[in-house]
């Protein structure tokens, strides 16, 4: 009993930033409960949000460094439920990250929201960093389902006709991954008596079951992810709430959610004794294609992107279907420097928006004549997207793909080079749908009577970080390369 007494205490102490984050969870809880809705009031609230975000980011930072000095390995903590290394606190940075600039898109482009949406953001945040730690199956669960009510609750929070419905859209499809989920824990509970994954008994005796039994258990567990990822079986809800949703909320869902979710499907497939790499090629492959093929059609941009985010979510697991050591690698970098791009996409189409109160294709039309910075700044991004050069979208591709390579040259496995080749023609597929928005600004005339409005400085101020930091990434990628090496 002294023995479980102080393994919970020792626990205690190196959660104790995610512990004292619950704790500022509550305090909001009870500010928002006694406090009346206002101009103040909700400068108050961004404020303090971001403020508590860049203060648990710095404090992340620093026991990265801590964990680098004291600890080679990871740590397994409470009794093998959790388990923090330094991938997980790398990716607790990028949601602290990702989740600030979310916070800086609401407030400056001016979405009034209901102060329940603060102490709702920073749970889905909380769920987050568990989901990050997360090597047990009962805690993924858990984890998971903290970040979807809250990401059922941040999408119908409007009240609005359009929103209620993309909440019931998004609620069914994700309470029906869930349960596949649930139901894939549980066989393969069954037929390795763990919950736990890597551990021994978890990997032997999964192994000693049929090969197709497994990858189907194996598939099933994934399905709750896959869902969070907006990856193909589990897409069918991305679009429809992509584009009822407020930008800045959506923001939030199409990279947050999928930082918390890779690094478990990076455990998970580790953990996994058999050959899984036929679903994860056939998951990739319809990934890849309804996302592009489906994207070419779409005329609103928010919904535009929203099928571009199931295409993204297949090419992340292309570097994880090498299985190797680069290719994960190349996935994390990949994931993180989409972070900057997928943020920058949804600042500069409510930027447009706020120009021509719409999200159609056809109202940008003269926007980059207009105003050159908004111009330019749609090329950077949507050749980011696609995967040019000079921008980390290019950098981070290429990364992947050689991943890919190198696995099909080392194992010559035909599937590998099937799927690096569909890849390839995604990727071209993608230059017809993304470039559309700087062809229609900058090569269409402008509509006779539209709109003027002029930008304010905080409004290009955070548009041009999104910019610096994609270009800046492709020239300098060992910034981010190195620090993704040590973890």
């Amino acid at each position: 009993m002294l023995e479980k007494i102080t393994h919970i205490l020792f626990s205690t102490k190196l959660l104790m930033p995610d512990l004292i984050f619950a704790g500022v969870f509550l305090i909001v809880v009870t500010i928002v409960a006694f406090t009346k809705k206002s101009t103040q009031s909700y400068n108050l609230f961004n404020t303090l949000t971001i403020s508590v975000l860049i203060s648990i980011g710095f404090v992340f930072y620093v026991f990265l460094g801590f964990m680098d000095q004291y600890f080679d390995a990871g740590i397994v903590l409470f009794h093998n439920l959790i388990y923090l290394d330094k991938l997980s606190i790398f990716f607790k940075i990028l949601v602290t990250v990702s989740a600030i600039f979310v916070i800086l898109h609401l407030w400056i482009v001016g979405y009034k929201v209901m102060a329940e949406f603060y102490a709702i953001f920073l749970a889905a945040i909380l769920g987050l960093f568990v989901l990050s730690m997360t090597n047990h199956l009962l805690m993924l669960y858990v984890a998971l389902e903290m970040v979807s009510i809250c990401s059922y609750i941040l999408v119908a929070i409007n009240k609005s006709k359009a929103n209620a419905e993309a909440g019931i859209k998004y609620l069914l499809t994700g309470a029906t991954s869930s349960a596949v989920m649930l139901y894939g824990i549980s066989l393969l509970y069954g037929m390795t008596g763990s919950l736990q994954l890597g551990s021994q008994e978890f990997a032997t005796f999964l192994g000693q079951n049929p090969s197709w039994v497994a990858n189907i258990a194996a598939f099933m567990t994934l399905g709750g992810l896959l869902f969070k990822l907006s990856a193909a079986p589990f897409h069918s809800w991305t679009p429809d709430v992509y584009e009822a949703t407020p930008t800045p909320i959506v923001a939030f869902l199409s990279i947050a959610p999928k930082v918390g979710v890779i690094v478990v499907i990076i455990r998970f497939l580790s953990a996994l004794s058999i050959d899984f790499r036929l679903i994860m090629s056939i998951i990739i492959i319809g990934s890849l294609l309804i996302g592009n093929l489906s994207a070419l059609w779409q005329n609103n941009t928010k919904r535009m992107l929203g099928y571009s985010t199931i295409a993204h979510a297949g090419f992340m697991l292309v570097g994880l279907l090498a299985i190797n050591e680069f290719g994960v690698q190349s996935a994390i970098f990949y994931v993180a420097t989409y972070m900057f791009i997928t943020l920058a996409a949804f600042v500069l189409v409510d930027l447009l928006a706020l120009k021509t109160d719409s999200y159609e294709l056809t109202s940008l039309q003269g926007l980059g004549q207009e105003n050159i910075f908004l111009g330019l700044s749609a090329v950077v991004i949507m050749i980011a997207l696609v995967g040019f050069p000079p921008t980390v979208g290019f950098t981070g591709k290429l990364l992947i793909f050689t991943a890919l390579w190198d696995s099909y040259q080392s194992s010559n496995n035909q599937l590998l080079l099937i799927v690096l080749i569909i890849s390839l023609l995604n990727t071209a597929i993608s230059v017809f749908y993304y470039l559309k928005i700087p062809y229609f600004m900058i090569f269409k005339e402008a509509k006779v009577g539209a709109k003027r409005y002029q930008l304010g400085f905080f409004k290009k101020g955070l548009l041009f970080i999104f910019v610096f930091m994609i270009i800046y990434l492709f020239v300098k990628p060992d910034t981010l390369m190195k620090l993704i090496e040590s973890l």
